[in-house]
Formats: structure tokens, C-alpha cells, sequence
């Protein structure tokens, strides 16, 4: 398994997220997903309002869950990546929160996990051919928390034959 301390090219992992994102996950292409940051810390997706308002001028509660979901999403499907471990990656269960009405464009924020449940998670998908990463994600809008998700995301090896 390749250590924390090995360099990571952030840039080239953004580089080939976000087309994933927009062209395999059609709704992410629909709602104009943008990766605005990938770092050491997390990721941070930007959204227009546009194209997720809702008969009251404010984003629709669905839109928001599906941006804090695949923030979350990202992060084990890059961890996977690093590994060349070829799996399925699903969302098995969550909670929402939403704590107030979202009116202008919007980001859904994860954090990284620390580097112990990021080992579990690879160690258990390689080696039992499935992993699990419970991640937090939030939106953001106009600087403050609009809405937050637990999540936990189960990795499920593909087999092959």
C-alpha cells in the first residue's frame, strides 16, 4: 500500500475527477459541478444555483444531498485510485440535516479522514474484498453551513469471470 508520506499529484487527480464526475454521474454534469479545490485538506465542489432551484427560489433539498454525497464520494474513489484497487464504490447509508435555505451559488465541502480509518478502508477492500469510510460532508453558502450529511461509503471489490 502506498504511504502518506509518498507524493500525491493533487492537480492530476483533479484533472481526472472532475470529467468522471461530470460525464459518468450525468446528474453532476446537469447540476455544473465544478472541483474549486483538492488538497491535502479535502475537496471543495462548486455549484451555480440554476440548475438545482426549486419552486421557492432556494436550492431543492435532493440537489443539496447529491452534492454532499458525491463530495464524500470522491475521496474513497480517489483513495481506491491510488491503490489500483478495482471496486465498486456505493453510498450505504447516511443522514441529512438541512439547516437553512440555500439562495445563491453553493459548495459541498469533505474533509480527508485520518490517515488510520484511510487504512482500514484500503485494508479492508484489499483484503477482504470490502472496505467501509464513514466521511462528513456540509454546504457552504455565503460563508455559512446550510446543510450537512454522515455518510458511510462501502467499497465492494469487482470480480472478474
Amino acid at each position: 500500500m502506498m504511504q502518506e508520506s509518498e507524493s500525491i499529484d493533487l492537480e492530476a487527480e483533479r484533472a481526472w475527477l472532475e470529467p468522471l464526475l461530470r460525464e459518468k454521474i450525468p446528474l453532476a454534469g446537469t447540476m455544473d459541478l465544478r472541483i474549486s479545490r483538492l488538497d491535502p485538506t479535502g475537496i471543495q465542489l462548486d455549484f451555480p444555483l440554476a440548475p438545482s432551484v426549486n419552486d421557492k427560489g432556494s436550492a431543492f433539498g435532493g440537489a443539496l444531498a447529491s452534492a454532499m454525497i458525491l463530495a464524500g464520494w470522491s475521496l474513497p474513489r480517489l483513495l481506491l485510485r491510488r491503490q489500483a484497487l478495482a471496486a465498486e464504490l456505493v453510498i450505504g447509508r447516511c443522514e441529512l440535516r438541512f439547516l437553512k435555505p440555500v439562495h445563491g451559488a453553493y459548495s459541498a465541502v469533505c474533509e480527508w479522514p485520518d490517515p488510520a480509518d484511510r487504512l482500514h478502508f484500503l485494508q479492508g477492500t484489499a483484503e477482504r474484498g470490502k472496505g467501509r469510510l464513514a466521511l462528513d460532508a456540509r454546504i457552504l453558502c455565503a460563508g455559512e453551513v446550510a446543510a450537512a450529511l454522515q455518510a458511510r461509503y462501502a467499497a465492494l471489490i469487482v470480480k472478474h469471470g
